[in-house]
């Protein structure tokens, strides 16, 4: 399902800009960082919900290319997930910061709240970047 489109205004001090290039997860305030993890709990109930019943673990991504630099604000992963789950993102190559809604690290503002609620929810979340010379890959 898309959430991302909705976007976390609270978290949006993560994102880069001309005047702050090196904005990122830490900068977000702990009131709003609270008010992201509260919405972030709804929206990984509504993931499990949505997908219900048993999966595997996490799928091995060490195939496809890291283009985000850091993790930083990721819960870790539940051991044995309920549900296996990815965060599917686009870093724009031509575009200042990777696209106007990134981190530093190569991450939308948001994602991190959107990974941190389905891990609340006890589903593995694993962060990837799409690249579309590795289309076919991507999709196995």
């Amino acid at each position: 399902f898309n959430c991302s489109c909705v976007g976390i205004s609270k978290c949006l001090a993560a994102y880069c800009k001309d005047d702050k290039p090196d904005a990122c997860y830490l900068d977000i305030s702990k009131a709003d960082l609270y008010e992201c993890e509260r919405y972030a709990k709804l929206l990984g109930q509504k993931a499990i919900s949505i997908v219900g019943g048993p999966s595997y673990a996490p799928v091995s991504i060490a195939s496809l290319t890291r283009v985000a630099k850091d993790d930083l604000g990721l819960y870790p992963q539940p051991g044995k997930p309920s549900f296996k789950g990815a965060l599917a993102q686009i870093y724009v190559r031509t575009q200042p910061f990777g696209g106007s809604d990134k981190s530093r690290n190569g991450h939308r503002y948001d994602s991190m709240p959107f990974a941190n609620g389905m891990i609340m929810a006890g589903m593995s979340c694993q962060l990837i970047h799409y690249v579309h010379q590795e289309h076919d890959k991507f999709f196995e």
